[in-house]
Order: C-alpha cells, then structure tokens, then sequence
C-alpha cells in the first residue's frame, strides 16, 4: 500500500512539471535515482569489503565529498536560480553562466590550496594513516565546483536529459575507476585502500565536468551591479544554508571518527549511510521542485500543490524506510554489510528518524528559498551548530549521539512548519511581508 501511495505521489508530481520538458524531466528523474543506487550500492561494497576498520576512512572520504557538495550545490542553485528568472535568450544565459564561472573559478583554486595546506592537520585529528588521500581529492576541488556550475545552468534552462547524463558518467568514473585500483593495488599488493577511493572522486569530477561543458565556454560578458549584488546576495545565503547542511549531514561521522575508535566509527558509517537513504532517495525531488517554483512564481502561479506533494513524497519515503529498518534491522546489516556490523543494527530505526526529519524540513527550507524568504537558513545554521556542540559534549556511546540527533532534527522540523503557518496564514491576513 505505502509503495502505491509513493508512486502515485511521484507520478503526479512530474505531471506538474513543464509539458515540453516532461520526458527530460523524467530521464533526470530515473538518472538520479540510478546513480544514487548506483553510489549507494559502492558504497555497500566497500563496507564489505573493506570492513570496519578501513571502512572508516573511506567514508570520512565519502563524507569529505558530501561536504563538498554542499559547497558546490551554492554555485548550482545560484546559476540555476538567475538562468530560470532571466528574461533573455539561450545565448544571453550562456554568458550569465560563464560569468559566475569566472568569478567561481579562483575562489576554488583558494579553497583547494587552503585545504590541501590544512591535509597534515586533518590528516591527524581524523586519525588518518596518510595525507595523500586527502590531497588527492583537494586538488580535484575546482573540477568539482566548476561542473556544478555548468550543472546549475542545465538544470536553469531545465535541460534536464543533459543534466542528468552528468549523473551517471560521475558514478561510472567512480565505479570503474575505483574498483580498478582497489583490485590493482590494495587486494594484488595489499595497501593504498583510500588512496584509490580518493583518485576514483576525483576522477569522476573530471568527467562530469567534461560532459557537462557548454558549446558558449568560450563566451564572457560583465554584468551590472544590481544583478552581481543580486548573486552575491543569492549565493551568501545559500552559503549559509549549505554550511548548515554540512554540519547536520555530516559533523556526526566526523566527530565519531574522532573521538572513538577505527571499528566504532567504522560500524556508526554503515549505520549512517544506511540511514541516509531517506535523503539521497529524495534529493530528486528538491532539484525538480527548486526551478518550476521560481517559474511558477514568477509568473504569478500558484504553487503549493508543488510544495505539498514534495513533502508527501519524502515523508512517505522516509516512513517506509522507517519502518522497514525497525523490522528487518538485522536482516538489512547482514545482507548490505555482514555480522562484523551487526552491533549497531538496533539503532537502524533511529538514525532513519533522524534522517527523515531532516529531509523533510529540507523541502520546507528549499522552498522558502525559492521565494526569497531566508529565515529558515538562520534556523537551519543554529541547529546545524547545536548539532555540532552537543555532540562534541555528549558523546558517550553511539546511541547518545543518534538520540541528540533525533532530537534536534524534531526541533528543526517543528520550527520550519511554524515559519510555514506564520507566512501563509498569519503574515498573510496582516499584509506584511514575513522576513523576506
């Protein structure tokens, strides 16, 4: 039944979407959950295959690139946030887009090289072996950001056929590459585990960002203060909302990997990467929702319905996942993982809460954004610091941190539905424009 209520759900979502977009639409759409499995499922393999004890740097590793995303994802949604407001031509777009890129590209160079000076320092409080690893995938940092840029624009002008081809071409490189080296290297020769995982990233952000080029590159053109003003407004927020992110999403595997040891961090990353189906499974959703609401309003449309049927698909998605961890806990860690895991099988359930909370304010926060109304950055960035604090303070078993968690994700979730009722009901009959 649940199953037939999501698909339903998902079927009348994509119904919304642009008429002459509707087939790309849905090609992005079974993309992305593709690679997501696709990511997911190497993921899995390298749990297995690795075990606990080398698990854990490679989903620090993992855990580096979500955190990366994140900072990647601002440039994507500014790009697409003014290439879908433009009233101009493809051409005209093309040059929007390639001005951000110039201006992106050394802020990443800066980034990269500051990172990759701070590897000895990370290296030793994530209790890394080596610092190459993470130089490695340091160094592929402008690729990264660059592609997302380029992405952000696809997803602007909604070409979401070529969009989605970048998907799949960054998990095959992944997928190829790493599993290559892993058996070239660490199972011939017995070493350079993480080393090979890193060069597997970095690999993938080349190719995507190949593929994901635009016959304009060569294109430039500057642009007025009122709209460079504008993006730096835009891109700030979204800055803000991202470091949120990156401190929800992701400050519990690094601190665990920092206060316990090889094999507790170990098994509390499958745990994690388990649990966060919720999110991945549903991120589909956010990207198609972001650019047809900005089109929407825009245009004086209403777009509720969007918002509504996004958040009814996540929270069926997460209720199912839920349920499905509280019943088969064991059965799931056995078969995705093995028994030298099955310790923390019991909090399976649990972490899915939290992840599902999270993901569920997430379409609340998104949403806002889209509107221009920012509140919800400042909520997210005060939890996602709460996270971090209480943690760092209340760490004395694996189930204390999962119930900080739970409980601070509630607190987020309570707060964005607030905001919600305050602008659509209350700001609303007193005419007043709520924290916009």
């Amino acid at each position: 039944m649940a199953s037939k209520t999501i698909s339903k759900y998902y079927k009348n979502l994509l119904n919304q979407f642009s008429s002459l977009k509707n087939a790309d639409a849905g090609i992005l759409f079974l993309a992305t959950i593709l690679v997501n499995a696709g990511n997911y499922a190497l993921n899995l393999l390298l749990g297995r295959f690795l075990g606990p004890v080398i698990f854990a740097e490679a989903s620090v590793l993992a855990t580096a690139v979500l955190m990366l995303s994140f900072i990647a994802l601002g440039f994507q949604l500014t790009t697409a946030k003014f290439v879908a407001a433009a009233e101009v031509d493809q051409e005209d777009t093309a040059l929007l887009k390639n001005f951000i890129a110039k201006k992106a590209r050394w802020l990443s160079i800066i980034l990269s090289a500051g990172f990759i000076l701070c590897a000895g320092y990370i290296q030793s409080y994530l209790q890394f072996e080596s610092a190459l690893p993470l130089i490695i995938l340091f160094a592929s940092i402008p690729f990264y950001i660059e592609m997302s840029i380029n992405r952000g624009y696809l997803q602007g002008i909604q070409s979401f056929k070529k969009m989605a081809s970048t998907y799949v071409v960054e998990m095959l490189a992944r997928l190829i590459v790493t599993f290559v080296l892993l058996y070239a290297v660490f199972y011939l020769m017995g070493f350079g585990a993480s080393e090979s995982i890193a060069i597997g990233f970095a690999c993938s952000f080349i190719a995507s960002w190949w593929v994901s080029r635009t016959k304009s590159e060569s294109l430039e053109e500057s642009f007025d203060t009122d709209t460079l003003n504008a993006m730096i407004k835009f891109i700030s927020i979204i800055m803000f909302y991202e470091f949120s992110q990156i401190l929800i999403n992701n400050s519990d595997v690094i601190l665990v990997k920092h206060f316990f040891d090889n094999e507790q961090s170990g098994m509390y990353s499958a745990l994690a990467l388990i649990g966060r189906v919720v999110f991945f499974a549903t991120w589909t959703i956010v990207t198609l929702l972001f650019p047809k609401v900005i089109e929407r309003e825009k245009k004086g449309l209403r777009h509720a319905d969007l918002f509504w049927k996004s958040l009814a698909i996540v929270g069926s998605v997460g209720l199912f996942i839920i349920a499905a961890c509280y019943f088969m806990d064991e059965l799931i860690i056995q078969l995705l993982y093995g028994s030298a895991y099955m310790e923390v099988a019991p909090y399976l359930y649990l972490y899915a809460i939290a992840t599902t909370l999270f993901a569920c304010a997430n379409v609340f926060a998104y949403y806002f954004m889209s509107l221009s109304k920012y509140l919800p950055v400042l909520i997210s960035i005060i939890v996602g610091i709460l996270q971090l604090v209480l943690i760092y303070f209340y760490h004395g078993s694996l189930l204390e941190v999962i119930w900080v968690q739970i409980y601070l994700m509630l607190l987020l979730f309570v707060s964005m539905s607030l905001y919600y009722f305050y602008v659509n009901f209350v700001a609303k009959q007193n005419k007043v424009l709520a924290f916009e």
